[in-house]
């Protein structure tokens, strides 16, 4: 596994760049929010789940060179604006920022670009994005969450609750921060309130790291798959042979 200091874009000096480009390096542009995550979680736990899983995913790779960018840390959460703490992005913000930032990516020599999400809400705006980006800078550009890599029969094995999926703030969202930051975890608050999927009092450490295992291996198989392809053959509509 690499060493975490060998993924971090801003870890890398300025004479690093060119021979990670010309090995065709996989760079990962994580995006997140700032928003309520109920009582118990805080406004930040996006971006510690999706910088988290690009990491790791990263440091898998010991055959694919990948670079992780610093995280994005706003979104787009209007619907969680009625909540305290919670900051939103509007959709062109977003599209611009993400435009600006792939241009200079490309402009230093990349051909590979993943927008990784930790954050539901974006999903629509930077899968728009991305597909812009693929045909405007005619590069292998693509955009999902790291929670939709993961297969259903991972979420119907860890949850007790009715979630299927990462769900907010509840069962299987909480489960992720008790592993990755299990101090910021208020486990005294732990309440069904307004602005949650579900059940948080259902969260464990064990179902938290099988779900981030299985976003890891999601992130990485689809990092490998991007770094074998062309970096800039855009494919419209294929043909069936």
């Amino acid at each position: 596994m690499k060493d975490i200091q060998d993924v971090l874009w801003s870890a890398r000096t300025r004479d690093e760049f060119p021979a990670l480009a010309e090995k065709g390096a996989v760079v990962v542009v994580p995006i997140a929010s700032t928003e309520q995550h109920g009582l118990h979680l805080p406004v930040d736990t996006d971006c510690r789940t999706a910088e988290y899983v690009a990491v790791e995913a990263a440091r898998r790779l010991d055959d694919v060179p990948v670079l992780v960018t610093r995280i994005i840390p706003f979104g787009i959460s209007p619907h969680h604006m009625m909540f305290p703490g919670t900051i939103t992005l509007r959709v062109e913000t977003v599209v611009a920022m993400l435009g600006d930032i792939c241009e200079s990516i490309v402009a230093h020599g990349f051909e590979r670009i993943l927008i990784l999400s930790g954050h539901g809400g974006n999903g629509s705006t930077i899968r728009a994005a991305a597909l812009e980006l693929k045909f405007r800078l005619k590069r292998q550009i693509t955009a999902c969450s790291w929670f939709d890599l993961i297969p259903p029969e991972v979420f119907k094995a860890v949850n007790e609750g009715p979630s299927v999926n990462i769900g907010h703030a509840g069962e299987a969202e909480t489960s992720t921060i008790l592993v990755i930051s299990p101090e910021l975890v208020r486990k005294e608050k732990y309440q069904l309130v307004d602005g949650i999927t579900d059940n948080p009092a259902l969260a464990t450490a064990e179902k938290g790291e099988r779900i981030l295992q299985a976003g890891i291996e999601g992130v990485a198989e689809l990092l490998r798959s991007m770094a074998a392809l062309p970096g800039q053959q855009v494919v419209g509509i294929a043909r069936l042979e």
